[in-house]
């Protein structure tokens, strides 16, 4: 088995789309991947990829001194494995290199996410009710440099 972590490429957005239509309600659309891919200068998707397949990515956005963290998914035959935390290492070890902050929002609910953030020392700062739609609030997570 071959493991791979690096930035997504345009062949990557039917794996990624994917794995975003099964893991969120409101999945982001190829179009929207492709663009971020392409053409956002600011936003970049990071992936791990296993054979020559993607299975996990990050999708985040760089905003002078820090990143904000859009989409963390991971294929659901691919979950529970370590993967998501493996890509978070490499992740966090980036923006440590950097110098850069890291912030996200993350549904209250979403117990696997907060438990993999809180492993990276990542820090409730905020809340924003109905982020995520009705009665679905989010907190607001930081990683300080």
């Amino acid at each position: 088995m071959q493991t791979k972590i690096r930035l997504a490429e345009t062949g990557d957005v039917d794996d990624i789309y994917q794995i975003e239509k099964l893991s969120f309600e409101n999945p982001w659309s190829k179009n929207s991947l492709i663009n971020l891919i392409e053409k956002d200068k600011l936003s970049e998707i990071l992936v791990y990829e296993i054979d020559n397949r993607v299975v996990s990515y990050i999708s985040y956005m760089k905003i002078f001194d820090e990143i904000h963290i859009a989409n963390v998914a991971t294929h659901p035959d691919y979950r529970n494995k370590k993967i998501a935390g493996e890509l978070f290492k490499y992740f966090v070890a980036y923006a440590e290199d950097n110098k850069l902050s890291i912030t996200l929002e993350v549904k209250t609910t979403n117990e696997h996410a907060l438990s993999l953030y809180r492993a990276f020392n990542f820090k409730i700062k905020g809340f924003r009710k109905n982020y995520y739609g009705i009665d679905k609030d989010a907190l607001i997570m930081w990683r300080e440099i």
